[in-house]
């Protein structure tokens, strides 16, 4: 190393290579807090680890679950009404919004296999969120949804 100031050329290199290291550094400190922050804002029974809500079968809050036809709704920090979390099949779960596409209105939870708009205008959808008959003429949005033993995991709706 020499004692001659550093020119502007070895300034800017040193300082591109500075920002490349630390850029990482700063997303994963940021993804951390970002996860705290957002299983600090969830209900006490739903767990959240790597970008996914779980659900833990065994409690009650979420025994609805364990019955083909049923479901439940989430209260979650990134969507204004709950999300609709439903049991499809023995080995299959589905998550979708609670918001009708047609005119807004809160989604039911499932009764006979299907769910119902709450406005009574006739929207009908299975319990995979698809549009069974209208006014409706979209599905409802869905998210990535998944049986694990006796967890639901289900990526964080944003």
């Amino acid at each position: 190393m020499t004692d001659r100031p550093m020119d502007r050329r070895e300034f800017l290199a040193g300082s591109a290579t500075l920002l490349v290291m630390v850029t990482p550094l700063s997303m994963l400190a940021t993804s951390c807090s970002s996860d705290s922050a957002i299983k600090a804002k969830l209900p006490a029974e739903v767990g959240f680890k790597d970008g996914q809500l779980i659900l833990d079968l065994t409690q009650l809050r979420f025994q609805p679950l364990t019955r083909v036809g049923d479901g439940v709704k989430l209260d979650i920090p990134a969507r204004p009404k709950p999300i609709i979390v439903t049991r499809v099949s023995p080995t299959e779960v589905a998550a979708f919004s609670s918001i009708c596409p047609h005119a807004g209105y809160e989604v039911l939870l499932p009764e006979d296999g299907k769910l119902m708009c709450s406005s009574g205008h006739g929207g009908l959808f299975d319990l995979r969120g698809t549009v069974l008959h209208g006014p409706p003429k979209s599905n409802l949005e869905r998210f990535e949804a998944r049986l694990d033993k006796n967890l639901v995991l289900i990526r964080y709706p944003k």
